[in-house]
């Protein structure tokens, strides 16, 4: 297996583009961006691209294999692999971020599906209008940010790297602080937002190689909110990440609605991403009125 490099990029949306699937994972970069938390390996299986992803625990796939190729006899070598490290570790093998048309590719049989969380989607005209009562409170916090601060939206470009990545540090700071004034579980969170932080990172400093388009909020000649997405599939966009200083309300509500409106509006659709089981994110990404909650499925062997 080969590990997975930005010159990998061509290869891997050629066989996605196959799927032409609207999940957020079915995306190089967001894929690209979590490697200094998990190693991305990858090898081409009777012509699928297969992508793999090992930690301390063990192995498993970031994807089903993309290709519609035979895909009968290539998940039994996918799981054939994992198992090979897995196996002596205690670790289960799977497949992850599986979307729900793959499943009529193969025999079930020998297979557990189990759904998982799912993305939320949106119509991109609701999230730049913000029309109606049921986004009123979006509005009202779009306008206090903009009557109280004076901020400034701009197009992301690479002269903007540094400063984003002072402001990424800063935002992990702030957050691991109230972490420890909360009652999160802190060394399990707090991981998580070291690995959040450095993910983002990754993607303001790979951000033109992944051909992600961006843009940033100022205040004060100061970078307080960055925000990154790219289109996935032919109608539907992904917001990738989204980072802002929260001690400025309603910059996030500002930041999203004019993101979407300048970078997505000929696009039908938003994808927001899953909610991680997390009870406030999902609060959160409901808030916004999902058209779509888009389904997901892990794939285990049975036993």
């Amino acid at each position: 297996m080969k590990r997975l490099k930005i010159e990998d990029k061509g290869l891997f949306d050629t066989y996605v583009k196959k799927e032409e699937v609207n999940l957020c994972d079915y995306s190089f970069a967001n894929n690209f961006i979590w490697k200094g938390s998990i190693e991305l390996l990858w090898k081409l299986i009777h012509n699928n691209f297969c992508l793999f992803g090992v930690t301390s625990k063990g192995m498993c796939m970031m994807l089903p294999p993309l290709g519609k190729n035979n895909i009968q006899d290539t998940l039994h070598e996918c799981f054939s692999l994992m198992r090979e490290m897995n196996d002596s570790r205690g670790f289960e093998s799977y497949i992850n971020y599986v979307y729900e048309d793959f499943l009529t590719l193969f025999d079930k049989s020998s297979f557990r599906i189990v759904e998982s969380y799912p993305d939320y989607i949106y119509n991109t005209s609701d999230l730049i209008k913000l029309a109606g009562r049921k986004y009123e409170k979006k509005r009202n916090e779009i306008n206090y940010f903009k009557k109280h601060y004076t901020a400034s939206f701009e197009k992301f470009y690479p002269r903007h790297i540094a400063d984003a990545l002072l402001m990424i540090d800063q935002w992990k700071k702030e957050k691991i602080q109230e972490s420890n004034l909360s009652s999160h579980n802190e060394n399990h969170y707090q991981y998580s937002l070291i690995h959040e932080a450095e993910a983002a990172k990754c993607a303001i400093i790979f951000s033109e190689e992944l051909g992600l388009q961006g843009a940033i909020i100022t205040v004060d000649g100061h970078i307080e909110g960055i925000t990154l997405g790219e289109p996935i599939a032919t109608h539907t966009a992904s917001v990738l990440i989204e980072k802002t200083n929260n001690t400025f309300c309603g910059m996030p509500q500002f930041i999203y609605q004019q993101f979407c409106s300048s970078d997505f509006s000929s696009l039908a659709y938003i994808n927001a991403g899953e909610d991680w089981g997390i009870e406030g994110l999902r609060r959160a990404k409901m808030s916004y009125h999902p058209c779509v909650l888009a389904k997901k499925f892990l794939i285990y062997e049975k036993s």
